[in-house]
């Protein structure tokens, strides 16, 4: 929801699944959200926000089967943890007290909809507050990542390299746990007395956090691999902030490039189906002596993964750990 700059008015919402008029037939809660629009013409609504809900909270109410996740946008996509409750907590922005009263009693007499309060809401500068959320994050052994509006040097930082990403465009900033374990591994990888890495594929690309991490290290040529193509911008975007917009290629699809004799180095920074569905084509582009990143995974994913993708690579992964994530590097042929 996009809440306006000036002080606006607030009517909050106990939402059921199903809404209805007495007496008449009842929609879905997605429904009644879309004809909310129409049904308040006129109440000078300028916002909606249906409601949400984080892993924690999911796992505690039985929607999900794990308290920790990668990306809500990495799940499965058939997934809703908000569609799944039985009421969600909803909230509709007024321009004006008079127009969030008439709202709020036009909805109070629907069946399946509670009007639990009209207050008004204080101006805020969000654009301020998402800022301030995305500071400088130092990573150990890596370096520092930071947001376009951070200097390009920011003083106190554990030195090495210093990635350029812009925040809410594809996961992938530099907070979660899962892409500093990558951002470790890459700089393991590219340390001085390691063989070139001149090939990357960066599966699961996100943001190409990764993928910009392995080109500012040095990869000539990295295959950023990301389903989402409305992300595929903020790839480019991203990748020109540092500096490595011409080696840096956003994929749809695995097939969509494989060099010949394979890529020097694969990561995959994505949930534990995903790596094992994948893992026959990921290792087949890897070439002999090249390397292998797998993040992403919670201590119960790690026998399947680590088990599958040892029977391919003829090896044992080396492990690290962070905040109960885990991350998986091997070295096929070293």
């Amino acid at each position: 929801m996009e809440t306006p700059q000036n002080p606006c008015w607030v009517v909050d919402l106990a939402v059921s699944s199903v809404v209805g008029q007495p007496d008449a037939a009842v929609v879905p809660r997605e429904m009644f959200f879309e004809s909310l629009w129409e049904l308040l013409e006129g109440t000078g609504l300028c916002g909606l926000f249906e409601g949400a809900l984080d892993a924690n909270e999911a796992f505690a109410e039985g929607i999900s089967d794990r308290s920790m996740v990668i990306d809500a946008a990495q799940a499965d996509p058939d997934r809703d943890w908000v569609a799944a409750r039985l009421v969600t907590e909803a909230s509709l922005c007024f321009t004006d007290e008079a127009g969030a009263r008439i709202a709020a009693g036009r909805l109070s007499p629907l069946i399946g909809c509670t009007v639990s309060g009209v207050r008004r809401e204080a101006p805020r500068d969000w654009e301020a507050d998402f800022r301030a959320g995305h500071g400088v994050i130092d990573v150990p052994g890596f370096g520092t990542v930071i947001a376009p509006w951070h200097p390009d040097q920011p003083p106190g930082t554990t030195g090495g390299s210093t990635l350029v990403i812009d925040p809410g465009s594809g996961f992938g900033t530099g907070l979660h746990a899962t892409t500093r374990l990558c951002l470790a591994a890459i700089a393991a990888v590219y340390s001085p007395d390691s063989v070139a890495i001149e090939t990357v594929l960066d599966h699961g690309s996100g943001s190409g956090i990764l993928a910009i991490a392995a080109a500012v290290r040095g990869a000539a040529t990295v295959d950023a691999v990301e389903i989402d193509l409305r992300v595929h911008d903020a790839i480019c975007h991203n990748a020109r902030l540092n500096g490595v917009a011409d080696r840096i290629h956003p994929a749809a699809t695995l097939d969509t490039h494989s060099p010949r004799h394979g890529y020097d180095l694969v990561v995959a920074n994505i949930v534990a189906p995903v790596l094992l569905a994948d893992a026959e084509a990921l290792c087949g582009r890897l070439r002999r002596g090249g390397k292998l990143i797998l993040s992403g995974l919670l201590a119960t994913d790690l026998p399947e993964v680590s088990d599958r993708y040892s029977t391919l690579l003829g090896t044992e992964p080396t492990v690290t750990d962070s905040d109960g994530w885990h991350c998986l590097v091997y070295s096929p042929g070293a």
